[in-house]
Order: C-alpha cells, then sequence, then structure tokens
C-alpha cells in the first residue's frame, strides 16, 4: 500500500462512512457533525466528508413540520401567522427551518424533528456499545489520550438538551445580553409567546457563511476586519463572558 493509495481508502471509506450516517439518522448526523471538528482524532479525509453533514441534510415532510407548529402552538399556523412558508430555508440533523411573518415582522421557526427523545433512547445505548469497544482497541500510538467513553457521555449530554428549544432561546437571550455593547454582534430576537421545547421562533436575520469568500467579496465585506471582529468576539466570548457559541 503506497501513500497515495492509503489516501484513496480513506477517501472511500469516508464517503461511505458519511452516506451510512445520513441513512442512520438524527443521533448518528449529531455524532458525525461532532466529529467533523475533531482533526485530532481522525485523519483530514474523514473530516472532509464528515463536514458535509453541516449543511447537507435531508429535511422532513412539511406537513409533518407544519402539525408539529399547530400541536405546540395549539392553533393552525394561518391564524397565528401572517405568512408560513411551507418549504423550509434549511434543514439540520435535530430540525428543520421555515420563513413566516408573524404581526407584520419577518420570522424564522425551527421545528424540531418528531421522535427524538425515544430515537436517541434507542441509538445512544448501541453508541454506548461502540464507545466502549473502541475504548478497548484504540493502540493510542499517535500519543494522543483519547477516552472514547468520556467523549460518548460528553456527546450524549449534550444531545439531550439540545431537543429542549426553550433552552436554546435562554441561551441566546444570555449571550445576547453580554453582547449588548458590542455594536458589531448581532444576535436574533426571540419570540417567547411562540417558543416551546419544540417549536423555536425568532428574528429572520439573513447572512452569509464565514468561508463563502466570492459571496463576501461580491457584497465588499471588509475581509480582514471581519477577521478581527471574529477574533475579538470569540477571545470576548471565552475570556470575558466564560460563555460561548459552540456552533457558530
Amino acid at each position: 500500500m503506497t501513500e497515495e493509495k492509503k489516501v484513496l481508502r480513506r477517501k472511500a471509506l469516508a464517503k461511505w462512512l458519511k452516506e451510512s450516517i445520513l441513512r442512520l439518522g438524527p443521533t448518528f448526523i449529531k455524532i458525525g457533525q461532532q466529529f467533523s471538528t475533531r482533526v485530532d482524532i481522525l485523519a483530514q479525509e474523514y473530516v472532509d466528508q464528515l463536514s458535509e453533514l453541516q449543511d447537507q441534510v435531508p429535511p422532513f415532510p412539511s406537513e409533518t413540520a407544519v402539525s408539529i407548529v399547530e400541536e405546540e402552538l395549539g392553533a393552525p399556523v394561518g391564524v397565528i401567522f401572517d405568512r408560513f412558508d411551507y418549504e423550509p430555508i434549511a434543514a439540520a440533523s435535530l430540525g428543520q427551518v421555515h420563513r413566516a411573518k408573524l404581526k407584520g415582522q419577518e420570522v424564522v421557526v425551527k421545528v424540531q424533528r418528531p421522535g427524538l427523545k425515544s430515537l436517541f433512547d434507542i441509538d445512544l445505548k448501541n453508541l454506548r456499545v461502540i464507545a466502549e469497544y473502541l475504548q478497548k482497541i484504540d493502540p493510542k500510538s499517535d500519543g494522543a489520550k483519547r477516552d472514547w467513553v468520556a467523549i460518548y457521555d460528553e456527546c450524549a449530554s449534550v444531545l439531550y438538551q439540545e431537543i429542549d428549544y426553550t433552552k436554546e432561546a435562554a441561551n441566546a437571550e444570555l449571550f445576547a445580553s453580554n453582547f449588548k455593547d458590542m455594536d458589531y454582534v448581532k444576535v436574533p430576537s426571540i419570540y417567547w409567546e411562540y417558543t416551546t421545547p419544540q417549536v423555536l421562533t425568532m428574528e429572520y436575520v439573513p447572512g452569509i457563511k464565514i468561508n463563502k469568500i466570492q459571496a463576501l467579496d461580491q457584497l465588499g465585506v471588509d475581509r480582514k476586519r471581519l477577521g478581527r471582529y471574529a477574533v475579538e468576539s470569540y477571545l470576548e466570548q471565552i475570556l470575558s463572558h466564560g460563555f460561548f457559541h459552540a456552533d457558530p
């Protein structure tokens, strides 16, 4: 096996892994997303493929999303909202986002995928077995002290917290309060009256992902200034607030 062949084999395996994770559903997609940032654990080929899980998750049926919103908020979407867009603008591992208009304001409504709690209960038991197996067979020959069971415990704890959208809403408000004096940091306002553990309604704030260089340049964004702002805001979060955005 030459180094070139090893790279090609890793690329093929990484693609298979990503596609398998997509088939396995929300729990595994979320874990895959978390591992996509762990260059200390995985080879670059795996990181590249798993990174695609951050943006390329298929949506669930819009009819299901509408019925969840109506059940959670206690009225038909046509009564609650001036407008509710049937097609989602984005889908993620745990939910999807629909644009809407509420009392004349442009908002987004994040709707949780159905049945996540019971799905987590089953999937996480299986993942615990995998973590224990990896703990036994990982030679750690690269000198890294990986504790697979501890990584699993952290992931499981975070996943259960993430399926309560009221926690996310409260975190957003705390984050906004921390940055109230920094005019270049914008945090969407939360509409608490239309927010439950499974539905999160907030102000619509369009944006461009920071790695979309061409789109930023077309708008005439000063990239050096943007980079400085990003670093300053993170130093502020970590060193001053002790409360930071873990999924920007």
